[in-house]
């Protein structure tokens, strides 16, 4: 790859960066259709690319949600005993099926997650904070919003473990970090609050797609010509998202980036029939 196309490819993905940190989706959701339909990169190399990019944004973030106490290591880790095996699925899936196959795998979960963006309730399911605890799960966080110490025990652990496999298989299959399906499953299905599920879902993301990067390193389908400027490119970008989805209404923000899923999700199915697409 020369250095010019080095150059587009790492302000990509900065701007990726800063769409994806914006909503809690990570830049992986938009960079990967991006580098394969405009930049003409494999599919699987641009999920591979977007996988080394989510552990690195994972060890940054996490260090900020440790700091403030947000994550539930013990939780987290039994989550991942399911996930993990996810993961590991989803990436030999993708070193075994044809790309034209991924592409349109990929389109439909942009469509789906466009979809759940644009009709997810705002309400966050109340935490359980007394009550039977044989796990030891029990964790206290800083409420930042009250400004308090609270409690909560994650409930119906089983069922949000295997929700959990499903997240890990889509994470393995799309080079992501999954937080889309593990954050609303931690928060609808656990009764885990929303920011304690932000700050364990973030620890569990870099275990996670590690399984994963060590299958596609295991098939040479990490190309660090392409993985260097694309992990460069979402690390900072997704600094400057997290502080700009502050200050934009959530309402336009939402809808502007549910029209980049749709049309980054038709582009590629586009591309897996054979159809050649203006600008490409």
């Amino acid at each position: 790859m020369s250095p010019l196309t080095s150059l587009e490819v790492l302000i990509t993905s900065g701007v990726a960066g800063v769409l994806g940190s914006m909503v809690g989706l990570g830049g992986g959701i938009f960079i990967v259709p991006v580098l394969s339909v405009f930049f003409g990169i494999p599919l699987k190399t641009a999920i591979a690319a977007s996988a080394v990019g989510v552990i690195v944004n994972s060890i940054t973030g996490t260090s900020v949600y440790l700091k403030h106490r947000l994550t539930n290591i013990r939780l987290a880790l039994l989550m991942e005993l399911t996930t993990t095996i996810g993961a590991v699925a989803g990436g030999l899936i993708v070193v075994s099926i044809a790309p034209e196959v991924l592409e349109i795998i990929f389109a439909l979960a942009l469509l789906g997650m466009g979809a759940a963006m644009f009709f997810r309730q705002r309400q966050s399911v109340p935490p359980v904070s007394d009550g039977p605890d044989p796990l030891r799960l029990r964790h206290v966080y800083f409420a930042p919003v009250r400004r308090i110490w609270e409690t909560y025990i994650p409930q119906h652990l089983l069922p949000g473990m295997m929700v959990g496999t499903f997240a890990g298989l889509m994470s393995g299959m799309l080079g992501i970090g999954g937080g889309a399906v593990k954050v609303p499953v931690m928060n609808g299905i656990m009764r885990v609050p929303v920011k304690p599920a932000a700050g364990t879902s973030m620890f569990m993301v870099g275990i996670t797609v590690s399984a994963s990067a060590f299958v596609y390193y295991a098939h040479d389908l990490i190309d660090p010509s392409v993985t260097v400027p694309t992990v460069l490119g979402i690390l900072v970008g997704s600094q400057f998202g997290v502080r700009l989805g502050r200050t934009l209404p959530a309402v336009y923000l939402v809808r502007i980036l549910v029209v980049v899923l749709v049309y980054l999700a038709i582009t590629l199915l586009l591309k897996s029939f054979g159809i050649q697409i203006p600008g490409t």
